[in-house]
């Protein structure tokens, strides 16, 4: 078994997902120079077929610069959901102090409320 491969396997289920989500999106990227409309159609019944396969088998099936983004997006995935994130440290704590005479804590959320909606 290869490193890639070994990573995979610690991939939980939603994340190896994820990653074949990722290999079938960079699979149809390479397929997609050049292509004429009767490629395109060879190239969905692939599509459709690859949704059964492995991942290890997807990621096999790629060029080797390719598989090293794979790589890289599984450790990405990895380091993400493995990476503890620590105690809460509260450093927005009387960020809006200055607001205070001006609104109260109801009027400041439905003001941002406000602003979430005009974005």
């Amino acid at each position: 078994m290869n490193p890639l491969e070994e990573l995979i396997q610690q991939l939980p289920p939603d994340l190896e997902q994820e990653a074949g989500d990722f290999v079938r999106f960079l699979k149809k990227r390479a397929r997609q120079h050049g292509q004429t409309s009767e490629q395109g159609q060879a190239s969905a019944l692939r599509d459709y077929r690859e949704q059964y396969t492995t991942l290890p088998e997807l990621v096999q099936s790629l060029p080797s610069e390719m598989q090293q983004e794979v790589r890289d997006f599984v450790e990405f995935l990895l380091e993400k959901r493995l990476k503890p994130h620590g105690k809460p440290t509260f450093e927005w704590a009387g960020a809006l102090r200055d607001l205070r005479d001006q609104y109260t804590s109801v009027e400041l959320q439905h003001r941002i409320s406000d602003w979430r909606i005009q974005e």
